[in-house]
């Protein structure tokens, strides 16, 4: 958004990183630092819906295939997220996505639906269809 492609090189450094460190269905763990090992270490649907909306914006921000990339990132966590960790067979459920962590060493708010999770899972879908304005 700075047009400084210092910024733009660094995102996408971030960016590389963050997909490199996802598990087989593109959502991630709570922390990459987490024993993946172990697969009862928890997920966080809220940073895979964040990173999701985050690679949309980076995509647009890039060139054809470079750009392709990131979106087909985003729209393959936004496919899992749908489709394994919805509520959509739980219509007493107040949120959209379970299954977000947010604060696991202190046993806070662990494997349970976050507000902002559903925020960037809406954000990035409504991206995915054309939505242009931005809240920044």
């Amino acid at each position: 958004f700075t047009g400084d492609t210092k910024y733009l090189k660094a995102a996408q450094r971030v960016a590389n990183y963050f997909l490199a460190c996802l598990p087989e269905d593109y959502v991630a763990h709570w922390d990459f630092r987490a024993d993946e090992s172990l697969d009862n270490e928890p997920r966080d649907t809220s940073a895979a819906a964040c990173a999701a909306s985050g690679l949309i914006d980076l995509a647009a921000a890039l060139p054809g295939n470079e750009g392709a990339l990131y979106r087909r990132a985003a729209e393959r966590m936004l496919l899992s997220l749908t489709q394994h960790y919805g509520t959509w067979d739980q219509p007493e459920h107040q949120a959209i996505l379970r299954e977000g962590t947010g604060h696991k060493p202190a046993g806070q708010n662990v494997n349970v639906s976050l507000i902002y999770g559903d925020y960037y899972y809406v954000e990035a879908l409504a991206k995915l269809i054309g939505w242009k304005q931005r809240i920044f």
